[in-house]
């Protein structure tokens, strides 16, 4: 009668070793489970590069914070598609076209505003010695006004008036200014002052205030004063002369031209 456990010892000497292929296949298994954790243990300094990254594998999440700095971006490779329209300004495009005006802001896309800007102002000099009147009309003062703007216009033409040996209180004698500024005479302004004289051969004085308005022009325009003289006299004829100055302000542009205007003003002297 066999013993009881002679059955399990004959099983067991039945049992046969693992082929090579299943040793094989039993390391792959391993390895495939657990051995790429070892692998990321094991991998040396320096030895992932360019070729062992996947496309996109770095994602965003991978960045630290403030991990990519300026140096590492390359110099011009951020365009207008890349950047925060609302937080960086495009290159300024836009332009002041009229002549009198400036940038006043800029806007995000580069596009501009523009405004007036601050009044100029432009003056003649006074000439040297006073111009000699007649009934002929003689210039005191000119001056080229630049274009792009219209233009407050002034003058006082200052007039002096020496009576003759033998003229005398109530003759007059009257002189008329006018000042004119545009293309041609666009605006334009006549004042008259008559001057009594008093004692013979004593100099009389007045001046003569002139305003014009002169609308914009896209050219250069010029402004005068010119001035003529008559008298009462019977006796000996004064001498007459004037100079001026003129003062030019560069305002807001205008459509609207002065209107021509004539008074008189009288003014009495004794000597």
């Amino acid at each position: 009668m066999r013993k009881p456990n002679s059955r399990l010892r004959g099983v067991t000497g039945r049992l046969r070793r693992p082929s090579p292929a299943m040793l094989v296949a039993s390391a792959a298994l391993f390895l495939s489970l657990g051995g790429a954790g070892y692998a990321a243990v094991a991998l040396p300094n320096a030895s992932v590069g360019a070729n062992q990254l996947k496309t996109f594998a770095v994602t965003n999440p991978k960045l630290a914070v403030d991990s990519v700095g300026f140096r590492k971006i390359q110099p011009g490779a951020i365009g207008t598609v890349r950047i925060d329209k609302n937080d960086v300004q495009l290159r300024v495009t836009g332009t002041c076209t009229n002549g009198n005006q400036a940038v006043t802001s800029v806007n995000i896309s580069g596009g501009v505003t523009c405004g007036s800007t601050s009044p100029t102002e432009i003056n003649t000099s006074t000439p040297t010695t006073a111009t000699t009147l007649s009934s002929t009309a003689a210039t005191l003062a000119t001056d080229s006004l630049p274009g792009g703007s219209a233009y407050y216009v002034q003058s006082a033409p200052y007039i002096s008036v020496k009576a003759g040996s033998t003229d005398t209180f109530p003759e007059t004698v009257t002189v008329a200014c006018t000042l004119s500024a545009g293309p041609s005479t666009t605006a334009t302004e006549t004042q008259d002052a008559t001057v009594s004289l008093g004692d013979a051969g004593a100099t009389h004085d007045v001046s003569v205030p002139l305003t014009v308005v002169a609308p914009e022009n896209a050219t250069a325009i010029t402004s005068t004063v010119s001035c003529t003289e008559s008298s009462t006299v019977t006796g000996d004829s004064p001498v007459v002369t004037g100079e001026s100055t003129i003062y030019a302000l560069g305002v807001t542009p205008t459509t609207s031209a002065s209107t021509s205007t004539s008074t008189t003003t009288t003014t009495t002297t004794t000597g």
